[in-house]
């Protein structure tokens, strides 16, 4: 049979680094407060991007990353997919873009394009592009995720300039043939579309970006506050689809990965799931990082690489995007 494998992960996380202090004076300066917000999702410092940095060269810097520290050869490399909902261009396509800066060592590219499931764009691309590999001759392939979200924020905004951060990541798969099923197991995608109106960017739309009537903040994101206390039940209930139709229980998964918007949520589905924090089946590094959209997960799981990579173990990650979107993925090593 074959499967597909994950080589290894990269990351890039910009120098700029903010503390809640300073985001708590930034707030107060402007009469607002979001310091309670902070303390509750668990957040202690995170990363912006600087004057020069955008999302391709935070991609670039990712893959590098990746690269260097699994001695990737690059030439090898034949698909190239980044998963952004906040691209630097929509033409050409970013992973074209970053193919081409890369240069040399990526020229043996031959399928390469952008996607955009919003905060399970990463989880999301590793389920097509695994899925691709299976059925093609596409034997090595470069899942590339970035979230630049600094530049798009409002100021004003409790909610996003005070717990979102920019980051990228990158995942290298390659395929191969073994008589034992391992690497992705399964995926499972579920879509509620009443969430839809909330979020938008930019928020007078694209087609009204051009306009000069438009003011400035009407190009940037609205988030509109909505509950989402539904998160823990609907990731159970997605991680328990996949454990029946694997014949697994939940004690049977070795590490639980989650999206880092908030620890209370991830713990509260591990208790739905009879998990404990004893039990050491799960770390949050959104205290670090703060909340890093589609490539979150991945920073949990490149941070942790050494323990989660050990042959045989057992990793579901899951997470949940705008509108809203709940994915949850199996994967053995």
């Amino acid at each position: 049979m074959r499967n597909v494998m994950i080589e290894g992960t990269g990351a890039y996380i910009p120098e700029n680094k903010v503390y809640n202090e300073q985001l708590d004076e930034h707030f107060e300066k402007r009469g607002l407060n979001a310091h309670n917000l902070m303390e509750h999702l668990g957040r202690r410092k995170r990363y912006f991007i600087s004057e020069d940095e955008t999302a391709i060269t935070m991609c670039i810097e990712a893959v590098k990353d990746c690269a260097a520290k699994h001695e990737l050869v690059l030439e090898e490399y034949e698909m190239l997919v980044v998963c952004t909902d906040t691209p630097e261009y929509l033409f050409p396509s970013n992973a074209m873009r970053v193919a081409g800066l890369y240069g040399e060592k990526l020229k043996n590219i031959k399928v390469a394009f952008d996607l955009n499931s919003n905060c399970t764009g990463m989880v999301q691309g590793l389920d097509v592009v695994y899925k691709y590999m299976q059925t093609s001759d596409i034997k090595k392939a470069l899942v590339v995720g970035c979230f630049c979200i600094t530049p798009i924020a409002l100021w004003s905004d409790t909610v996003v300039y005070a717990t979102f951060a920019d980051a990228a990541a990158c995942v290298a798969l390659k395929a191969e043939e073994s008589e034992v099923k391992r690497g992705f197991l399964e995926t499972f995608v579920s879509v509620n579309s009443a969430y839809h109106d909330y979020i938008k960017y930019p928020k007078c739309g694209m087609s009204k970006v051009p306009l000069q009537a438009v003011m400035p903040n009407q190009k940037r994101l609205e988030w509109n506050p909505f509950p989402m206390d539904f998160i823990p039940q609907q990731w159970h209930d997605a991680i328990t689809h996949i454990l029946d139709n694997n014949s697994l229980k939940a004690q049977d998964i070795d590490y639980y990965i989650f999206s880092q918007l908030s620890d209370a949520y991830n713990l509260e589905t591990l208790k739905l799931l009879g998990i404990s924090e004893e039990d050491n089946k799960y770390y949050f590094v959104g205290k670090e990082y703060g909340y890093t959209g589609n490539t979150c997960p991945i920073l949990c799981l490149n941070r942790l690489w050494d323990i989660y990579s050990k042959e045989g173990t057992k990793i579901i990650i899951c997470t949940v995007g705008a509108g809203y979107s709940i994915i949850a993925q199996l994967y053995k090593f």
